[in-house]
């Protein structure tokens, strides 16, 4: 309501008081959709003016002092500084008015919520706008504000029609009625109520409410009352500005800023507890050289088509249970395995790395938050927020990958999440060299492996990685899964083909056992 017509009319008089024969000393700019103007009054006190139009809030506002920044400032409107203010014009039933100036130049505010804006019409000249956007503005007549409507009881009681007489009421105004089961008074009743709302709305002193957990200024008691104002619009304007931009908008964002924190650093903590207990999961199970040694040690012992033998490990002296590809000879498995060993080395590095990386992230996540929890004023906030990157998240909210990610022996394995998602993962987070996976002839998530420069991916993640494919498809529950792997610059889609369909050239086959995140080694 603090753009209300009733709010504007009173501020319309009281800023005839104060700036009658005050000279127009600065109009300038330092922050995005926000006007300052300085008045210097007849009694040589200063006066100012802000306007601040942003899409999300817009007010006025008059600080008792501002300082100018020597930077990131710009003037605005200087065709009126050193001009004296001849008049304050209301505009009738509209939510604008307009300071007129002796060189007959007018300064418009056209306060109409995300709309609103200040015009320059100088006399004889074409507009100048402060929100160059806006540029039906241009074409605004002075004339054409004033909305003059004839209002009498009579008339009233022939068509009883409050929204018709009274446009300017405005939504909190018409909610009040409501409550009060206006449409139930008779046509007489509701004069009478309607001459007693006029009258308390161009007397009352201001409040400031709450409705549907956001302050508003009111001049009406209606929602949760928090503060009985003066019957000064300027102090009013102030206490608002106070109240909404600083109190609530600092409130506001500095719960979100919190939030999106609390949530990093659980992310954060979660990647390392489990990162930690897939590292110790590799570091304690029996080394893969060492399976190979066993295996190699009774390849006699061994029969062929196995996909488990339980031999004597001679490493522990105890026995122990070996997964064996059956469409592998036993000296084919435990190159494998000594294959396996190899990489083991490089994961358990990479690994490492990526939990120090993560430990990092979390001690700066959580120096951030502190930081933010100690910030006592909007500006510092929002400067911790946009030095920190949580401005990147807009309105807060996370960004949503298309893909699943795995870490297998140091490569990032992606996996798509549906059919919508595969085409977003193959064709827009992916590069020629990565190399493509999916189960043959069955629908299933599209897998990348991404490509490391200078590196051939390992046999054995490539194997992990089809695990994923026949886990993540229709053949899930079968023993072994065909799955076709190719580079990306292979696989192509064709117009009008069904999310997830694509079509794929020179591919290669490998069978594999389904492997899920769960059995991830």
């Amino acid at each position: 309501m603090h753009l209300n017509y009733y709010v504007l009319k009173r501020l319309s008089k009281s800023l005839e008081q104060l700036l009658l024969g005050a000279e127009l000393v600065e109009s300038f700019s330092q922050e995005k959709d926000e006007l300052i103007l300085g008045f210097l009054l007849k009694d040589k006190n200063s006066f100012y003016l802000r306007a601040t139009l942003q899409s999300d809030f817009t007010a006025l506002s008059f600080p008792k002092n501002f300082a100018r920044s020597k930077r990131n400032s710009a003037d605005i409107f200087p065709f009126l500084v050193r001009c004296k203010v001849q008049s304050i014009h209301q505009y009738e039933n509209e939510r604008a008015f307009h300071i007129g100036f002796k060189n007959g130049a007018v300064l418009l505010f056209k306060m109409h919520g995300n709309r609103s804006n200040i015009i320059l019409i100088p006399k004889g000249q074409n507009p100048q706008l402060f929100k160059k956007k806006l540029i039906a503005d241009k074409s605004i007549t002075l004339s054409s504000l004033e909305r003059p409507i004839d209002r009498s009881e009579a008339l009233y009681l022939t068509k009883p029609d409050y929204s018709k007489f009274y446009p300017t009421f405005g939504k909190l105004i018409k909610e009040h009625l409501l409550a009060g089961n206006f449409h139930k008074l008779t046509a007489t009743e509701q004069w009478s109520k309607l001459s007693e709302l006029v009258h308390k709305l161009e007397t009352s002193p201001f409040y400031i409410t709450e409705i549907n957990g956001r302050p508003s200024l009111s001049l009406i008691e209606y929602g949760t009352i928090k503060e009985v104002l003066s019957t000064d619009p300027v102090e009013a304007l102030n206490r608002f500005y106070q109240v909404f931009h600083t109190e609530y908008f600092f409130e506001k964002e500095k719960g979100s800023a919190i939030q999106l924190l609390n949530k990093k650093i659980s992310q954060a903590k979660s990647y390392i507890h489990k990162t930690l207990q897939q590292l110790d999961k590799l570091e304690s199970a029996t080394a893969p050289n060492q399976i190979a040694d066993i295996i190699m040690a009774n390849l006699h012992a061994i029969p062929s088509g196995e996909t488990t033998i339980n031999l004597f490990n001679f490493y522990t002296n105890e026995n122990i249970d070996i997964k064996l590809n059956k469409l592998l000879s036993p000296q084919k498995n435990a190159e494998n395995y000594y294959r396996k060993s190899k990489n083991r080395k490089i994961e358990v590095e990479k690994l490492t790395e990526n939990i120090l990386n993560k430990e990092e992230q979390l001690i700066n996540f959580q120096n951030q938050k502190e930081a933010i929890e100690k910030t006592e004023n909007l500006k510092a906030l929002r400067l911790i927020i946009k030095s920190s990157d949580l401005a990147g998240n807009k309105g807060n909210q996370e960004v949503h990958l298309p893909y699943k990610t795995f870490m297998v022996q140091g490569y990032q394995v992606w996996v798509g999440k549906n059919a919508k998602s595969n085409d977003e993962l193959t064709l827009k987070h992916s590069f020629k060299e990565d190399l493509w996976l999916h189960a043959k002839d069955v629908p299933g998530s599209h897998v990348l492996i991404k490509h490391q420069a200078g590196k051939s991916i390992p046999t054995s993640v490539i194997e992990r990685a089809a695990g994923f494919a026949a886990y993540y498809s229709k053949r899930k529950t079968d023993t072994l899964v065909p799955v076709i792997y190719t580079p990306v610059k292979h696989v192509r889609k064709k117009k009008g083909t069904a999310p997830g369909q694509v079509f794929v050239a020179q591919e290669k086959v490998i069978m594999v056992p389904s492997q899920g995140p769960q059995t991830e080694a």
